[in-house]
Order: structure tokens, then sequence, then C-alpha cells
């Protein structure tokens, strides 16, 4: 139950310990003035989106362009490169079951298949560019790219999963404390009502 219990803390936790580490370069990029404004609460539900039949405007070209340099600079367009290769092998691998002899044939052909679809890959990078873009103008765009070119910008990315890492394993490590601790506290309350558990 504990294991349970540090896991789900971690995934929920995961937000507060991550709102730094995704902020920072927004902070360090947009200046002093940015970086005095309050982020939202880290629980707090997102805003509605617009009112129906109000339409956010779409991005300009420059503000692709911006994105699409934004997510090499930042390394998120590598971090898909699996994506592709993992999805064919899923559905290659949903015949399995049904096909168990035909699984060196699977394999092969799911092999054979990835390369095809590897141009595809631009369609996430698309779907990424098109989400910044809508999100970020062009100057606040020009702003992160500034970040991740610089020197602590680069990095950032090279550490970044390496502060994550440590940082999630330092949150599993607290949330297992944590829940021992609070086993304990109710134990001590339930006692004072004359119950042992």
């Amino acid at each position: 139950m504990r294991r349970i219990g540090a896991g789900l803390a971690a995934v929920i936790l995961a937000p507060v310990m991550l709102a730094p580490v995704i902020l920072a370069p927004v902070m360090l990029a947009g200046g002093p003035a940015l970086a005095q404004q309050q982020p939202a609460a880290p629980f707090q539900l997102a805003q509605a989106t617009p009112a129906a039949g109000a339409k956010a405007p779409e991005p300009s070209a420059g503000q692709l362009k911006l994105a699409r340099e934004l997510l090499s600079a930042n390394g998120e367009a590598s971090s898909f490169d699996s994506l592709i290769p993992g999805i064919i092998d899923q559905a290659a691998g949903s015949f399995v079951q049904a096909n168990p002899d035909l699984i060196r044939d699977l394999r092969e052909v799911a092999k054979s298949l990835a390369p095809e679809y590897e141009a595809r890959r631009a369609e996430i990078t698309d779907i990424l560019a098109r989400a910044y873009a809508s999100q970020f103008s062009e100057t606040e765009l020009n702003d992160l790219l500034t970040f991740y070119r610089s020197a602590v910008g680069r990095k950032f990315v090279e550490r970044r999963q390496q502060v994550l890492d440590d940082g999630l394993r330092g949150i599993q490590a607290w949330s297992s404390r944590f829940s021992r601790e609070m086993e304990g506290r109710v134990r001590d309350e339930m006692k004072k009502r004359g119950f042992t558990i």
C-alpha cells in the first residue's frame, strides 16, 4: 500500500516540482517584469476555453517558424523520436495474442514499416509547433529562443532529464516518509477515540 501511495504522491506532486523547471526559462527569458508575475496555483484548473463560437486566432507563419526553431533548441522535437517506431511495434504486437506463431513475421513487418513512416515525424513537430505558436507571440518565442540558445539554456536542455529524475526520486522518498508519518498520526488519533489499528 505504501508503494502505491508513494507513486501516487509523486504523480500528484510532479506538477509542483516541475513548475519551477518549466517556468525558469520563461522567467529568465522574459526578464525581471515576467519573473515578478505570480504563477498560477499548481492545482488550479485552467481557464475555460474561449466562448462558444469564439475562435482563437491562427498563429502566423512567423510564429510557426519560430516555434519549430524552439522545438529544436529546447530538445522537444527529438523527445518524440521513438513515438513512430513504438506505435508501429504496438500495432504489429496487437496481432501476437491471436497469432502467436506469427511473432517473428510481425516483428519483421514492423521493422520494415518504420523507415516508410519516419517522414511523418514532421507531423508531430508541426502539432507541437502549432501548440507553442498559439500560446506565445513572436516576441515571446524569440525570447525563449534567446534563452535556449544561451549557455545556460543549452545546459538546461542537457541537464533537464537528470534534474527531473533527481527531483522525482527525492519526491518519492519524501512522500514515502510522509506517508509513514501520516499512518502514525492516524493511528494516534484513532487511539484517542478508543480504536487500536
